[in-house]
């Protein structure tokens, strides 16, 4: 009997438990929608537009109710309710989590970045993609180069600054092969590549969302008085990586970029 009284009892209690608990339960529920909604996009079910509605709904709703949680988390102070201050400070800490993961990721000083999504090393004549154009879909962005207004913008940034081309102490054809071979290493999915012509092409995907990115690098001769070292021949080397969707890149062009021609620099023996 007495067992019987006490199983009841605990069941009195939980269903008397504050309704606070529901505030972190909406925050699991929340994050889970963003995940979801993510992994879909990652693998090609869900299109940019409607998992970026998802993200920012959801993302916004999370930090509606984190902001609740604090006035819970406060009231349960001044009240001394013990379990609404833990339900509240999870919630809170929960709603966090969607600024959280994308500083932690993409990097604060990346949101600061000009609106543009087509970074280039040449912006007089930026490369052209050809061979990736078949594996753009309706929708993305266009392949074509935006032009002085999109020049300016980058050439105004100061964080862009370092984006420009670099000489290579190697001829075209072996600096294409080098070029190949730092792709693959770093990721990308080659295209097509033409050492004879000093051209490679690839797809590169951004880490968190896996949107795809496309690039270029055009290799040729230098020109000049730079253009012999050491009896040695020199290729100038440019790239451009361009975005398919969105407005702004939050970097990772310019990111991906720097990390390619930092290595071209370190494996041709570049002094520059």
């Amino acid at each position: 009997m007495k067992g019987t009284v006490d199983h009841m009892e605990a069941r009195i209690g939980r269903s008397r438990r504050h309704w606070s608990r529901w505030l972190y339960r909406i925050q699991w529920t929340l994050l889970g929608a963003m995940f979801l909604g993510a992994a879909l996009l990652r693998v090609g079910w869900l299109s940019y537009p409607r998992a970026f509605n998802l993200l920012m709904v959801a993302g916004l709703a999370a930090l509606v109710v984190a902001l609740l949680s604090m006035l819970v988390f406060m009231w349960g102070l001044v009240k001394g309710h013990p379990e609404a201050r833990a339900a509240a400070l999870w919630a809170a800490v929960l709603g966090l989590a969607p600024v959280a993961v994308p500083l932690l990721t993409v990097g604060r000083a990346n949101f600061d970045v000009p609106p543009i999504h087509d970074i280039t090393t040449d912006l007089d004549n930026p490369p052209r993609f050809e061979a990736v154009l078949s594996l753009r879909k309706p929708g993305d962005s266009s392949a074509d180069y935006g032009g002085e207004p999109v020049a300016q913008l980058q050439r105004n940034a100061a964080v862009y600054s370092d984006i420009r081309p670099i000489l290579v102490p190697l001829p075209v054809a072996q600096a294409t092969a080098l070029a190949e071979q730092v792709g693959r290493d770093l990721g990308w999915r080659v295209i097509a590549s033409v050492p004879a012509r000093g051209r490679l092409e690839a797809v590169a995907r951004t880490p968190l969302l896996g949107l795809s990115e496309d690039i270029v690098v055009r290799i040729e001769p230098a020109e000049g008085e730079n253009a012999s070292k050491a009896n040695e021949k020199v290729s100038k080397v440019d790239v451009r990586s361009a975005s398919r969707v969105g407005i702004s890149d939050l970097g990772s062009n310019a990111k991906r970029i720097r990390r390619f021609l930092n290595e071209m620099r370190r494996r041709s023996g570049s002094p520059e």
